[in-house]
């Protein structure tokens, strides 16, 4: 994880567009930084490991318990289901969702 302060962040992003690259994304980050009213992250503040990242999602998902359910995904019989997948189709999805940026955060 790196950790800047504005000011810091502000400079890196100077530093960035003198060398004629774009810190579109940078300077977002900041704005989100010196708004935190706004409930909006361009860079994610916390790198989270793929089971910690499959329990949260899990935990934001609607499940339905039963007997024969129909995995959407793979069409096999199940006892509970996760939005609808079973555990292994939900993995899969899930982590080919997950955020692949590396973390900054802003102080």
């Amino acid at each position: 994880m790196l950790k800047l302060s504005v000011k810091e962040a502000n400079a890196l992003a100077d530093e960035i567009e003198r060398n004629g690259n774009n810190a579109d994304s940078l300077r977002a980050a900041i704005n989100d930084a010196s708004n935190p009213g706004n409930d909006r992250t361009s860079i994610p503040v916390s790198s989270i490991d793929d089971e910690e990242y499959l329990e949260e999602m899990r935990s934001k998902s609607s499940i339905e318990y039963g007997t024969d359910l129909e995995c959407m995904m793979c069409h096999g019989k199940f006892d509970h289901l996760i939005c609808g997948t079973c555990e292994n189709c939900f993995r899969e999805w899930m982590l080919s969702l997950k955020p692949k940026n590396r973390t900054l955060k802003l102080l």
